[in-house]
C-alpha cells in the first residue's frame, strides 16, 4: 500500500486546519423499523452523555437511539468483523486516517455529500480529510473534533511540593518532577500498564526532541527515516519519565493512571483534552491547568501534538437511511456540539463553539501557532504494519527495559519501510 506525498499533505492539513477553526460481540443487523437505530462507538466513558443527548433526540425526532460503546482497544475489530459480515451499527464513530480506511475502501461506509449534512459546507479541506478514504476519495464520515496532546498539571500538588514557576525546558522538568517525588507526591499518572496510552505520552512530548512539523515533512519525502538520531531521542525521552510514574507502572492499567492524577495524587499527567472530562467525573473541583510539553532548550519551539479524532459514519447496508442521516446532523448540530465541548472537553470542528474549559480553551487557542501533527496517526497508519503496531508493545518493552530506544527506532523504520514508497529501502 502506498501513500503519494499529495495525499499526506492533505492529512498534515487535517491535523492542522482542525486548530483553526466491552464485552462479546453482538453482531446486531441494521435497524429494521425507520423508529429505532443502533449506534456504536469506543468510548465506553462517554456512555451517559450520549444516552442523554440521544434522548434528546428522540424527543425532536421520535428516532429512539440504542447506543452501545465496546473497549477501545477491542472497537476495530468487533466493528470489522460486524460489517464484514454484513451486519453491524446503523451508525458508529469512525477513526480516523488510516484508522479505519480499509473498511471505507471496502464500501463498508456510506459516503457523504453536503447535500445529505450541510454542516460539511463548513469544515476546511483539511478538517474533512481525516475521515476519508484512503484509495476512494470520498467523505466517509462527519468529522467531529480536533485532538490536542500535551501537560496537565495540578496547581495546587505543585505548590504543595514547593514549585515556585512552570518548568519551560526539558531539562527543568525532571528537575521539577525530581523534586516532587521528593516530596512524597507522584509526580507523573501516565504509566506503563497501557500500550496506547504509552504511544500517546510520546506523541505529546516527541515533537520536542525530533523538531516537530519539519522532520514530518522530512520522514513523509523519504529524505530523513524514523532511525534519525533526534527520533530516537524521543523515544528514550519515554523511557527517561519512568522513575517518575507511579510504582510498578507495567502494573497500573490506563483508568488507573488517569485517576492518579484526577483524585491529586499525581501533580501531571501528558494526555489529550478528552482526557479532562473523566477527570471531571471522578472529581468535578480537580483545578486542572495546562502546558505545551516543555522545550528542549531555553528559547526553542514547544509543539502541541494534534489531529483529528474522528467522525461519525453511516453503514452502507444500513436498512434506515434517511433515520441514519438525520442522526448525522443532529450530531453535527450547534447544540449537540456545544453540549460535547461542556461535558465532554471536545475542540469541535464547528466554529461557533464556545469552548468554557479554561485548560482545553488554552489548548485549542495554541493550535495556530504551536501545532503539529499526530506523527504516527496522520502519516504512518495507512499500510501493515502500521507504526504504532510497532510502537505501542514496543515502548513497553522499552518502559521494563528489555530493548532500547535505538533498537525501537529500527523496528519502527523496518516496518514502515515495507509499505511506504519513499522509506523502502532506507534504514
Amino acid at each position: 500500500m502506498k501513500i503519494s506525498q499529495r495525499r499526506v499533505r492533505g492529512l498534515v492539513a487535517a491535523a492542522v486546519a482542525a486548530s483553526v477553526i466491552a464485552g462479546p460481540v453482538i453482531a446486531s443487523m441494521p435497524a429494521q423499523a425507520a423508529s429505532e437505530l443502533t449506534f456504536w462507538s469506543w468510548r465506553t466513558e462517554d456512555k451517559a452523555f450520549y444516552e442523554e443527548q440521544l434522548g434528546i433526540f428522540k424527543e425532536k425526532t421520535g428516532i429512539s437511539v440504542k447506543f452501545t460503546p465496546y473497549v477501545n482497544t477491542e472497537y476495530n475489530a468487533i466493528l470489522s468483523t460486524a460489517l464484514t459480515a454484513g451486519s453491524g451499527p446503523d451508525v458508529m464513530q469512525v477513526r480516523p486516517y488510516g484508522g479505519m480506511a480499509n473498511l471505507s475502501d471496502a464500501g463498508n461506509f456510506l459516503a457523504l455529500t453536503a447535500a445529505d449534512v450541510p454542516a460539511l459546507r463548513r469544515m476546511s479541506p483539511g478538517v474533512l480529510a481525516g475521515v476519508q478514504g484512503y484509495t476512494v476519495k470520498k467523505q466517509f464520515g462527519l468529522p467531529y473534533a480536533t485532538s490536542v496532546i500535551g501537560v496537565m498539571y495540578n496547581p495546587d500538588l505543585l505548590k504543595e511540593a514547593g514549585v515556585k514557576a512552570l518548568p519551560s525546558t526539558w531539562d527543568s522538568f525532571l528537575r521539577v518532577l525530581q523534586q516532587i517525588k521528593s516530596k512524597g507526591i507522584i509526580p507523573l499518572g501516565n504509566a506503563s500498564g497501557n500500550a496506547p496510552s504509552l504511544e500517546q505520552m510520546h506523541a505529546g512530548i516527541g515533537p520536542t526532541f525530533y523538531g516537530g512539523t519539519q522532520f514530518f515533512n522530512d520522514v513523509v519525502k523519504g529524505t530523513r527515516t524514523f532511525t534519525d538520531k533526534n527520533y530516537v531521542a524521543s523515544l528514550q525521552a519515554v523511557k527517561d519519565l519512568v522513575p517518575f510514574m507511579p510504582a510498578n507502572p507495567a502494573g497500573v492499567d490506563y483508568n488507573t493512571a488517569r485517576g492518579l492524577f484526577a483524585n491529586e495524587k499525581a501533580a501531571f499527567y501528558i494526555g489529550g483534552n478528552y482526557e479532562i472530562s473523566y477527570f471531571r467525573s471522578l472529581n468535578p473541583s480537580l483545578n486542572v491547568a495546562w502546558m505545551p510539553a516543555p522545550a528542549a532548550a531555553p528559547g526553542a519551539k514547544r509543539f502541541v501534538t494534534t489531529w483529528a479524532d474522528g467522525g461519525f459514519g453511516i453503514n452502507a447496508k444500513t436498512k434506515a437511511k434517511p433515520e441514519a442521516i438525520k442522526l448525522l446532523n443532529f450530531l453535527a448540530s450547534k447544540e449537540f456540539n456545544q453540549a460535547a465541548a461542556d461535558q465532554l472537553g471536545w475542540i469541535p470542528t464547528a466554529p461557533y463553539i464556545k469552548i468554557t474549559d479554561p485548560a482545553i480553551a488554552k489548548m485549542s487557542k495554541s493550535l495556530a501557532s504551536q501545532g503539529t501533527p499526530f506523527l504516527n496517526v496522520v502519516g504512518f497508519r495507512f499500510g501493515t504494519p502500521t507504526s504504532s503496531a510497532i510502537l505501542q508493545p514496543g515502548f513497553q518493552k522499552l518502559t521494563a527495559g528489555t530493548t532500547t530506544a535505538a533498537e525501537l527506532a529500527k523496528d519502527v523504520q523496518a516496518a514502515v519501510a515495507t509499505w511506504y514508497a519513499p522509506q523502502k529501502g532506507k534504514s
